[in-house]
């Protein structure tokens, strides 16, 4: 006779203030940075950034026992707009885990996204890709590259980064996002709400223009985030036909030129970036994509293509 204690029901549902406030407390262990526990749920609750997403909780006798945020996303696939879903957030507390909660959860929440339309899933793992791999994700190229810059001759044919406000330029830097992704298999469409909540999520992050060599407009853009220690490429894109090579080498001779000690962040691996930064597989933050239902395309070279993907769009 088994002695094993079943676990109590889960009640999944969309979360209300109070059971949003509660997950954001859980999760607090894990991303809450140097912030007080008061002072990061109070952030979050006034986040531009969460504030975009619908929040899931499964509850047990009335207490937040697992939680994940749902953010509306559109990508691009197969000459296509499929709206889907990024997954951020999934969080269970240590005495609620290894029960199935966070797996329950998510097939919920799940259900929720797929009666309202949603053809696509995205989540970007901290752990094993194999435990969403189970839910159908499927694992994408997903690479940093760092470069350490220093001063030195100016390389040939490099341009130079004009600094713009991405607000007063909103058209001009979205229609280049578009020219610069549309060669790509699949990729995030941005319609003017993305566009908004990208610069009231990121207010402190620097936007530039790649004037190339010879060239009056610009050719290539780039979105930096300044630390004290670094700078990390948030978005960046080289129009068709561009020289990309010579966008990285501006980059770098830029960073050296104000002291940066290293600039990169989430990159592909092409040439050109391998010419010049080191490029290392990520080990978390892994994206992982999936189509859910039978029209939703897939071709195998999604998995590379989603390497394009910048954190800019990260959950």
């Amino acid at each position: 006779m088994s002695t094993d204690t079943p676990s109590p029901r889960l009640d999944c549902h969309i979360a209300n203030d109070t059971e949003r406030a509660a997950a954001f407390g859980n999760v607090h262990e894990c991303w809450g940075d140097e912030r007080s526990v008061e002072d990061y749920v109070a952030w979050r609750m006034q986040s531009i950034q969460h504030a975009r997403a619908s929040w899931y909780v499964g509850c047990v006798d009335g207490r937040v026992a697992t939680s994940l945020g749902a953010y509306p996303i559109v990508l691009r696939a197969g000459g296509q707009s499929w709206p889907g879903y990024g997954i951020g957030a999934v969080h269970t507390p240590p005495e609620f885990r290894r029960r199935g909660y966070a797996a329950t959860l998510m097939a919920w929440g799940q259900q929720q996204q797929l009666d309202a339309g949603a053809q696509f899933g995205l989540l970007y793992s901290d752990i094993k890709p194999e435990y969403y791999g189970a839910m159908g994700y499927r694992l994408c190229e997903s690479h940093y590259a760092w470069a350490v810059p220093r001063a030195g001759a100016r390389p040939d044919g490099a341009g130079q980064l004009v600094r713009f406000d991405p607000a007063e330029s909103a058209e001009a830097l979205a229609g280049m996002y578009v020219t610069v992704q549309s060669p790509r298999s699949i990729w995030i469409e941005r319609d003017e709400v993305y566009w908004d909540w990208v610069r009231g999520r990121y207010p402190e992050h620097e936007w530039y223009w790649w004037v190339a060599e010879g060239h009056d407009g610009p050719a290539g853009y780039v979105q930096l985030k300044p630390t004290a220690t670094e700078t990390r490429v948030f978005d960046w894109g080289v129009l068709p036909g561009g020289d990309e090579r010579a966008f990285w080498e501006s980059v770098i001779e830029w960073a050296a030129a104000h002291g940066i000690a290293r600039i990169g962040g989430w990159l592909p691996s092409t040439e050109a970036i391998s010419q010049c930064l080191e490029v290392t597989p990520r080990i978390k933050e892994l994206t992982m994509l999936s189509p859910l239902t039978p029209d939703a395309p897939w071709d195998d070279v999604y998995r590379r293509d989603a390497a394009w993907f910048t954190e800019c769009d990260h959950i």
